[in-house]
C-alpha cells in the first residue's frame, strides 16, 4: 500500500533535549519526523528503574508503527502508544532488574491542516497563534487535574509538592488500544498562522506558559532559536529535571506573530473545561496572589533577558550532505571552522568521514537524522567521526550506521581531552562504537549504542565519564562471534559509570574492570544479561 501524501503545513521545526542542571542522565527522548508530520516527547518516569530504557523502547515501537500508514491519524497514535505500553510491560516482566520501568508520552501527527494528539501522562502539547497559547493536552496527575479545572493556578501547580505524581503511564500494565480513559486523543485544526510545542515537564515545571509564548514570539521563524531559548530558560530557572522541546510552525506563523502582540495575561488558555470549585478563590490568600504575580513578573523578566541576550561563543556554520545555494558541505564547514565554532548538520546521509578540529563542536540539528555511512570508495579501516585536540567541544546527535555492505570499523574516535559526546546513536557491526585512544578523555551522555561487538573501547590511561546511556548487544552476523563487552578497558584506563543500561552483554559487561569495582557498577547502573529488545 502506497503511503498517502501528507500535507503537514509545517515549514520549520526543531527539537532539543538537555539533562538540566541537577541530573546527570537524560530520560527524555524527542520524536521529530517532519516528512511524516510526526512530533512528540517521551519522558522516562524518574525514580523508576531504567526509565531511559522504557523511553527507548517506546520510541522504537512508535516509530515503527507510524511508518505504516494504516488507519486514521487518531487510530495510529492510539495504537502506537498502546503497542509501546505492552512491549515495555512485557519486557519488564521478563527481567526482574527492569521491573517498574515506565514512561509518559505526548505524540502528535500533523496531516492536511490538522494535528492529532495521542497523550498519556504529564508531558504536554501547546498550540500557539497570534491570539495566544493554548494547552491541548490534560495532565494525567492529581495536581494537573486541579490546574486544568482551575482549582489552583499555574504558579501554585508548578510549586506543588505532588507535581510529579502521575496516575496514567506507559508500561505499568497491559492495555488495549481502545481502552477508555487510557490514551487521550485530541484533534484540532492547525491553521496557517499556528505552531505547536511539545515538551516534557522539565520545561513546564520551571517556566509558566506566558513566558513560553513570549519566547516563541521573540524567535518565531527560527525553530532552532525557539528550542534553544526554551531549554536555556528552563536551565536558567534552575533546571531541576531533564528538559525536552519539540517545536513546529506553519508557513504564516512568524509573520502573523510579528503583526500582532496580544497581552500575555490574556493569551494563556487551556483546553480543559472550566470547573472552579466553590469558594476556591475566596480561600486563596492575598499573599499567595501577590507571590504569584511576582513569580509571573520574574519569569517575564527572565524571558526578556534571554530573548535579548544575543551573546554566543563562536559562530554556527550550517552544513548539509549535499551543497545548495545557501548551505555548504561538511568538508567546507570543517575547513572554515575555528575554535569555539559549532558545525550544525542538517538531516541527511553523510557518506564521508570527518575530523572535527580542536575546540569545534559538531551538532546534528535533529538528533538521529544526520547519519554517517561508509562510502563505496573507502579502503581499509573506516572511522566515521574523529575528534581531536585538548580544548574540548561537543559531538551531539549524530548517528553512525554500519551494514554488511558498508561496514564501519569505528563510529567515534577521540584523540585528546575534554570532548563531550551526547545523544549519539551507533548501530551495526563495528569493532568499537566509540574509541578513546591512549590518554584521551571524554564524557558520554544520553546515547544509544546497539552493536554486536564492543560498544566502547578505552585505550591505556584513557578516562570515560558515562551517564544515562543505553548499551545493547545485538546479534552478531557471524555464526561464531567473539566475546564482546559494552566497555573494554585497556591497562590503567578508568571509567565513571552512572545510571546506564547494559543489556545483552552478560552479567559482567565491563572488561578490564577490577573485581572490587564490579559491585559498585551494578549498584549504580542497570545490568540485564539478556537483550530486552530481542523478541
Amino acid at each position: 500500500m502506497a503511503e498517502p501524501t501528507i500535507t503537514t503545513r509545517v515549514v520549520t521545526s526543531a527539537a532539543l533535549s538537555d539533562p538540566g542542571r541537577v541530573r546527570t542522565n537524560n530520560e527524555d527522548l524527542a520524536l521529530l519526523d517532519p516528512e511524516r508530520g510526526v512530533f512528540g516527547v517521551i519522558d522516562g518516569v524518574g525514580g523508576h528503574v531504567a526509565g531511559e530504557l522504557a523511553a527507548a523502547i517506546a520510541r522504537d515501537v512508535i516509530v515503527q508503527r507510524l511508518a505504516r500508514p494504516l488507519g486514521t491519524p487518531a487510530e495510529r497514535v492510539r495504537e502506537a502508544i498502546a503497542i509501546a505500553n505492552n512491549e515495555i510491560f512485557r519486557r519488564a516482566a521478563a527481567e526482574p532488574d527492569l521491573a517498574g520501568m515506565t514512561c509518559v508520552v505526548t505524540l502528535a501527527v500533523v496531516t492536511d491542516g490538522q494535528v492529532t494528539v495521542g497523550h498519556v501522562g504529564d508531558t504536554r502539547l501547546y498550540k500557539l497563534r497570534p491570539t495566544g497559547i493554548r494547552k491541548l493536552t490534560h495532565d494525567h496527575s492529581p495536581v494537573g487535574e486541579r490546574e486544568d479545572a482551575q482549582e489552583i493556578g499555574e504558579i501554585e501547580a508548578m510549586r506543588h509538592p505532588r507535581r510529579h505524581e502521575v496516575f496514567r503511564d506507559v508500561g505499568s500494565a497491559l492495555r488495549d488500544k481502545d481502552e477508555p480513559n487510557y490514551v487521550e486523543v485530541v484533534e484540532a485544526a492547525l491553521e496557517d498562522d499556528a505552531a505547536i510545542l511539545v515538551c516534557s515537564d522539565g520545561l513546564t515545571d520551571m517556566i509558566p506558559s506566558s513566558t513560553l509564548a513570549q519566547l516563541v514570539r521573540t524567535h518565531a521563524g527560527d525553530a532552532d532559536a525557539v528550542v534553544t531559548a526554551l531549554v536555556r530558560a528552563a536551565n536558567e530557572a534552575g533546571g531541576r529535571d531533564n528538559v525536552t522541546v519539540v517545536y513546529a510552525e506553519a508557513a504564516g506563523f512568524a509573520a502573523a506573530m510579528r503583526a500582532k502582540t496580544p497581552s500575555p495575561a490574556a493569551a494563556v488558555t487551556s483546553s480543559a473545561p472550566v470547573r472552579p470549585s466553590p469558594g476556591v478563590i475566596g480561600r486563596r490568600s492575598t499573599w499567595f496572589a501577590l507571590g504569584a504575580l511576582i513569580g509571573v513578573l520574574v519569569a517575564l523578566a527572565l524571558a526578556w533577558r534571554l530573548a535579548t541576550d544575543g551573546t554566543v561563543a563562536g559562530r554556527t556554520i550550517v552544513a548539509a550532505a549535499q551543497a545548495s545555494e545557501t548551505v555548504g558541505t561538511l568538508a567546507a564547514a570543517v575547513q572554515a571552522a575555528r575554535p569555539g565554532d559549532v558545525i550544525r548538520l542538517e538531516p541527511g546521509t553523510y557518506a564521508e568521514s570527518v575530523t572535527v578540529p580542536d575546540g569545534v563542536s559538531l551538532r546534528a540539528r535533529v538528533a538521529g537524522a544526520s547519519v554517517f555511512v561508509r562510502p563505496a570508495t573507502a579502503v581499509g579501516e573506516w572511522v566515521a567521526v574523529i575528534a581531536t585536540g585538548d580544548t574540548g567541544g561537543v559531538i551531539s546527535g549524530v548517528r553512525v550506521s554500519s551494514t554488511p555492505d558498508a561496514p564501519v570499523q569505528v563510529g567515534i574516535r577521540v584523540r585528546g581531552h575534554g570532548r563531550a559526546l551526547e545523544l549519539l546513536q551507533i548501530e551495526g557491526d563495528v569493532t568499537a562504537g566509540i574509541d578513546l585512544l591512549a590518554d584521551a578523555s571524554a564524557t558520554l551522555q544520553g546515547s544509544q549504542l546497539a552493536v554486536p561487538g564492543s560498544a566502547v573501547a578505552l585505550g591505556a590511561r584513557s578516562r570515560l565519564d558515562a551517564s544515562g546511556n543505553v548499551f545493547l548487544r545485538t546479534p552478531a552476523p557471524a555464526a561464531t562471534a567473539p566475546e564482546a563487552f559494552a566497555i573494554a578497558m585497556a591497562g590503567d584506563a578508568s571509567a565513571v559509570l552512572r545510571r546506564n543500561v547494559f543489556a545483552g552483554f552478560g552479567a559482567s559487561p565491563i572488561a578490564g574492570l577490577p573485581d572490587v569495582e564490579r559491585e559498585p557498577v551494578r549498584a549504580t547502573n542497570v545490568v540485564v544479561s539478556s537483550n530486552p529488545f530481542t523478541r
